[in-house]
């Protein structure tokens, strides 16, 4: 009973930090993602990253080839990514996004504490220290260890990675 609950409450603060995820990256407020205004966050976040790579990962799930992610392409990346278990699903735009949720405070890097809560909503208790050590290196949630996107991107794919390597050996 206790487990619906927290996965009702989920899907809710789930749906509310994946708009706010996209209002951030839609810096003009047309109701889409171009290369230009996701180049433009990654910027102000300090993350480097070429133009024509920016344009790689909007064409990743530009579903309607508009060269722009609408709310309902950034919404079913978003689910495919959750459940993907193969690897094969792009994840750049998905792992930018993980960062922005995460980043509640807006500061532009990712504590152990802000991802606490989305992780618990997420995995549950069970699962959770493991999550946080696979991002940050420690589930110490009195840790003072902040990601920046570029820390972020790079544990999110390198945790990834190993999670995929592990589940074919096994």
């Amino acid at each position: 009973m206790a487990q619906d609950a927290r996965e009702r409450f989920a899907k809710k603060n789930e749906a509310e930090d994946l708009r706010r995820a996209f209002d951030k990256l839609d810096t003009k407020g047309d109701g889409k993602i171009d290369a230009q205004e996701l180049r433009e966050v990654l910027l102000l976040l300090r993350h480097e990253t070429k133009k024509s790579e920016v344009e790689d990962i909007i064409w990743e799930v530009d579903d309607d080839s508009d060269k722009c992610v609408s709310w309902s392409e950034f919404q079913a990346m978003c689910h495919r990514c959750r459940v993907d278990q193969t690897g094969y699903e792009p994840r750049r735009l998905f792992n930018i996004v993980e960062f922005i949720m995460n980043d509640r405070d807006g500061s532009g890097s990712v504590s152990v504490e802000e991802a606490t809560q989305i992780l618990y909503l997420r995995f549950g208790n069970g699962l959770l220290d493991k999550r946080l050590e696979d991002i940050f290196g420690t589930s110490d949630t009195n840790s003072t260890k902040d990601l920046s996107l570029t820390e972020f991107l790079k544990s999110a794919t390198s945790s990834w990675c190993f999670k995929q390597l592990r589940s074919k050996v096994a």
